[in-house]
């Protein structure tokens, strides 16, 4: 008994001494890796100096173009993301593709359609209506259930979900999903995207890598060292005919077409005749009774939310009754997080939406836990922007298309000078919080005036002014208040 006990105690003292060495080395090689990472990016975010980024590169196609960012612009690699405009003209089809990394989109300007393709999901888009193919070919879908065993019904076409889209849409697309969008406007259709290549679910470098279903890049991706004089071309063109044949079960003369390899009209190309895709009636064109229910149930009324091929991935932020800050003599904001779209705790992303009026100011705020690209949609402003270090590392004007990096941590305060600023910022936080130098909800508020007249050196009346004179939270004049109680110049 004693020789079993003393048995069972050396196995204990054996599997405790292994479990511990098992978890010296595990958190060895976790310090290793992230050594290995900080050495990799040294101090990539010891920014001394901002600017105002127009694109790099243009990638022009026959019907609309394609704008980059330098992704490598000291700010942008800080920041972990890359930035790209999409203009598409009136009738232009933005051919699908799909990113190695998450994507969050705006719709700066007009409206079209946008469809993607989640892997495993449905053709939930279905046309029923009886048709003949050409060549005698047909395509035939199981019936409703209720109809005989032997009874099916034909299908003119069915496809993944068609969505409407519009100015002020921000959309969320996970990696890997192909997406496509056509402009069925009359004015051009403006989007632009932030790509987080620091995202957990970019298992490749930091560089955007656009994977083309169709159609092809004449011009390569001229953001990526040595692909520059490359031009780009579509998955289906790295495989044999044969293979394509075979695997789609079509004759080789069908396989080789969709390769393009004669078409040069680029990734953006023109539809001509009707685009007659499936597609939902716009909100305006709805019967009304279905409206009325969708009122009385919610938007989330029939539980499929949950699901990831029904989950929403579209919110507009330009309705001022939904914004969360609103001074109708000042402007709004939106913010757009998880809470609100569900799927951006996925792609760990969020936005905001900004308006504000000429000599509105946006009081001063740092990112607590996300870094911000700023993206001018319309009008100028005044910003300056503060690092780490205590120095302005920006101040200057910005306009329309222009974009700029705000780290996180780096305060920074907006001045309209135009009649309206406009701008949307991209968040790398799916539930970012900001946190203010001023207002009724700053960090000057939550302190002591005693730790205010002792750290600044200041009078408890100057204490009190500096904690309590600004009564707003978000938006103020900045006109008036900058000239309080401001030192007199000695006449000469």
């Amino acid at each position: 008994m004693a020789r079993v006990s003393s048995l069972l105690s050396f196995s204990l003292t054996l599997l405790i001494f292994f479990h511990g060495y098992a978890a010296q080395q595990g958190q060895q090689g976790q310090q290793g890796q992230q050594g290995e990472q900080g050495q990799q990016f040294p101090n990539e975010c010891q920014l001394d100096q901002l600017n105002a980024l127009e694109p790099s590169h243009v990638l022009k196609s026959e019907a609309g173009r394609i704008e980059v960012w330098d992704h490598h612009a000291p700010q942008l690699r800080c920041s972990g993301v890359s930035f790209a405009r999409y203009i598409i003209e009136s009738k232009g089809l933005y051919l699908p593709s799909f990113f190695n990394t998450a994507k969050l989109s705006f719709v700066a300007k007009g409206r079209g359609l946008m469809g993607k393709v989640i892997p495993g999901c449905a053709e939930t888009f279905q046309d029923s209506s009886e048709f003949q193919p050409r060549g005698g070919e047909q395509f035939e879908g199981q019936g409703e259930e209720g109809q005989g065993q032997g009874e099916r019904q034909r299908f003119r076409d069915m496809h993944q979900k068609v969505e409407h889209i519009r100015s002020g849409d921000t959309i969320a697309t996970t990696p890997g999903v192909a997406q496509w969008f056509y402009n069925d406007g009359q004015q051009p259709l403006v989007i632009v995207s932030v790509f987080d290549l620091a995202s957990h679910q970019n298992q490749l470098d930091r560089n955007p890598r656009p994977f083309y279903l169709a159609g092809n890049n004449p011009q390569g991706q001229v953001w990526l060292q040595g692909r520059e004089q490359q031009p780009q071309k579509n998955i289906f063109n790295g495989f044999e005919p044969e293979v394509i044949a075979q695997a789609l079960k079509i004759n080789l003369q069908t396989a080789q077409k969709l390769q393009n390899q004669e078409d040069n009209r680029g990734n953006i190309v023109r539809v001509e005749g009707p685009f007659g895709v499936i597609r939902p009636p716009l909100r305006g064109q709805r019967p009304q009774e279905e409206e009325e229910e969708e009122g009385r149930h919610g938007r989330h009324g029939n539980g499929l939310e949950e699901t990831i091929c029904s989950a929403r991935s579209t919110d507009n932020l330009d309705d001022p009754s939904r914004a969360d800050v609103y001074k109708p003599q000042l402007g709004y904001i939106s913010t757009l997080n998880s809470y609100d779209l569900p799927i951006l705790r996925f792609i760990r992303l969020s936005a905001l939406r900004g308006s504000i009026r000429q000599n509105a100011m946006v009081l001063p705020q740092w990112n607590a836990n996300a870094n911000a690209i700023l993206y001018v949609t319309d009008g100028e402003a005044q910003i300056q922007i503060v690092n780490d270090n205590g120095n302005r590392v920006f101040d200057g004007q910005v306009s329309q298309g222009q974009l700029i990096a705000i780290p996180q941590g780096f305060s920074v305060v907006k001045r309209a000078t135009s009649n309206r600023f406009q701008w949307v910022e991209f968040k790398t936080n799916a539930n970012a919080q900001i946190n203010t130098l001023a207002g009724r909800t700053s960090v000057l508020r939550g302190l002591p005036l005693e730790v205010i007249t002792n750290g600044f050196q200041i009078s408890p009346k100057e204490a009190r002014s500096v904690k309590f004179n600004t009564l707003e939270t978000t938006l103020t004049h900045s006109s008036g208040p900058a000239s309080y109680e401001r030192p007199k110049v000695a006449e000469a």
